[in-house]
């Protein structure tokens, strides 16, 4: 038995997002794409296959189909066949130990989940890319102290291209900023990056959400880390 399973682009628009569920994807088939597919590849091998999926669409959106589509291949003792008959089994052969119903996301504890990592995915870069333009600001001090050009903001230029709409929309948000050792993201700049912008919660559902996981300012503003961490790559050390 071969197991295939792959996302049903029918279901995307169901997510905050209707692009691609992984940026690492070059395309997401339909389900007559996948069907075709996989009955073209069960033809070819003698194999039969039966198809099924995981992630029931919402009331109202039955058309869509499933969230994941599979395609379960078996190979033929005889002439190959299109599909498969469905075989009930005697018994479960594997215990299920988590279940969650899709689009996840409309679930809190899953959006609280994944609303937390990539706010300190995002947090972690920005911390970084303020040590570079430290680094980068002392050594352009010491070089060339008569340069008066200002420098594009850091916390825009560095990482991930953007539209005009989303770079003005960073620039005009609150700036990430140090008071001694710690550094500070205020929840504002967070969800001006279109990554966090994609959840669809405003500042005080996001505040709700994470501050239980990370460590916010005395008035739940920003987000607040240390500005250096012992794993952190200096130059200066080599």
């Amino acid at each position: 038995m071969i197991v295939i399973s792959t996302p049903n682009c029918e279901f995307n628009p169901l997510f905050p997002t209707v692009t691609l569920r992984d940026a690492d994807h070059k395309f997401e088939w339909n389900r007559m794409e996948f069907q075709t597919w996989a009955l073209q590849v069960a033809d070819r091998y003698n194999y039969c296959v039966e198809f099924t999926g995981v992630g029931k669409p919402p009331a109202g959106a039955e058309h869509v189909g499933f969230c994941t589509q599979i395609g379960v291949f078996q190979k033929n003792t005889g002439k190959a066949t299109q599909s498969c008959v469905s075989k009930p089994f005697d018994h479960h052969v594997y215990k299920a130990v988590y279940t969650t119903s899709y689009p996840s996301l409309q679930q809190e504890r899953m959006l609280k989940f994944v609303l937390v990592g990539e706010v300190l995915i995002q947090v972690e870069r920005l911390r970084l890319r303020h040590g570079r333009m430290l680094r980068e600001q002392k050594r352009e001090a010491d070089t060339k102290p008569d340069s008066s050009e200002s420098s594009p903001d850091p916390h825009l230029v560095l990482g991930a291209v953007f539209t005009e709409a989303e770079k003005d929309r960073i620039e005009n948000s609150p700036k990430p900023f140090c008071e001694g050792d710690k550094f500070f993201v205020p929840l504002k700049r967070l969800l001006a990056y279109p990554k966090l912008l994609r959840f669809q919660v405003d500042e005080d559902k996001m505040r709700a959400l994470i501050s239980e996981s990370v460590c916010l300012s005395s008035d739940g503003s920003a987000v607040v880390v240390n500005l250096h961490n012992s794993w952190d790559y200096r130059p200066e050390d080599n």
